[in-house]
C-alpha cells in the first residue's frame, strides 16, 4: 500500500484497516459475552479473547493486578514471526492500534494504555488494563470462562483470523485507494505466498466473502447491525 500511494497516505490507510479489523473482532467478543449473560467488563474482555498462544511462544508477567492490571510481554509470537520474516515495518503499524481497537469494539467505555510495543522499538510491550481488578475471584471467573463456559467455543482458528484480517484490509484499501488498493492487495498476496506458501494464500483469499461481523454460531438480535 505504501509503495502504491506513498508512506503518509499508505500508512494512514493501513492503520484504518487494522482499526476496523480490531473493532470487528471486539464486537464479536462482546456479542459472545452478552449471549452468555456476561457484562462487558475489562475482566470479561480478557476472558473472551478469541485466540490462545501455543506453549512457549509468549512470555508475559503481571506486575500489578488491581485496580488496574499492568502486564509486560517480553516475547510475542507476532513480533517473533515478523522479525524472522523481515516484516517488522509492517508489524509496527498493526501493534500501534490493534489493542485499543479491540477494546473499542468490545466496549468503548473501557480504557487500555499501550505504553510500548516491541515492534515499535520498546524492550517489552507494556499494557495497562484499567479497572481489570484481577483479584482472586475475577481470576477464578476468567479461568472458568476460558476453560469451561464458553471455553474453546470462544477461540477461533488462525485460518479464521488470517482470513478476517485479509478480508478487512482488502475492503478498506480498495475503498480508500481504488485501483491502487487492488494492486496493493495483489502484490501483498504474492509476497505472502512467498513467505508462507501458495496454499496459505489461497486459504485467506477463500474467506474474503465470509461475514466476520458476527460470532460463528450466534445471530444478531432484532435492531442490531453488526457495525
Amino acid at each position: 500500500m505504501v509503495e502504491q500511494v506513498g508512506e503518509q497516505q499508505g500508512e494512514a490507510i493501513l492503520t484504518k484497516a487494522v482499526q476496523q479489523y480490531g473493532q470487528e473482532r471486539g464486537r464479536r467478543m462482546a456479542q459472545r459475552a452478552k449471549a452468555y449473560g456476561d457484562a462487558l467488563t475489562m475482566a470479561n474482555f480478557i476472558a473472551y479473547s478469541e485466540w490462545k498462544a501455543s506453549p512457549g511462544v509468549i512470555a508475559q508477567s503481571i506486575v500489578e493486578r488491581a485496580p488496574h492490571a499492568k502486564i509486560y510481554i517480553t516475547q510475542c509470537p507476532w513480533h517473533t514471526t515478523w522479525k524472522e520474516s523481515g516484516l517488522l515495518p509492517y508489524g509496527r503499524l498493526y501493534c500501534r492500534v490493534i489493542d485499543e481497537a479491540l477494546l473499542d469494539g468490545f466496549n468503548p467505555e473501557l480504557q487500555i494504555e499501550v505504553n510500548g510495543t516491541q515492534t515499535n522499538g520498546a524492550a517489552q510491550c507494556e499494557f495497562i488494563y484499567h479497572d481489570a481488578n484481577l483479584n482472586w475471584l475475577n481470576n477464578m471467573l476468567i479461568g472458568y470462562k476460558k476453560a469451561v463456559r464458553p471455553g474453546k467455543k470462544a477461540l477461533m482458528p488462525w485460518e479464521f483470523h488470517a482470513g478476517h484480517l485479509f478480508s478487512t484490509v482488502e475492503r478498506v484499501v480498495v475503498a480508500e485507494a481504488g485501483n491502487l488498493g487492488q494492486s496493493a492487495v495483489r502484490l501483498g498476496l504474492d509476497e505472502f505466498a512467498k513467505h508462507f506458501g501458495e496454499q496459505a494464500a489461497q486459504t485467506v483469499v477463500s474467506s474474503r466473502n465470509y461475514n466476520f461481523q458476527t460470532a460463528p454460531g450466534f445471530s444478531l438480535k432484532d435492531g442490531e447491525t453488526g457495525e
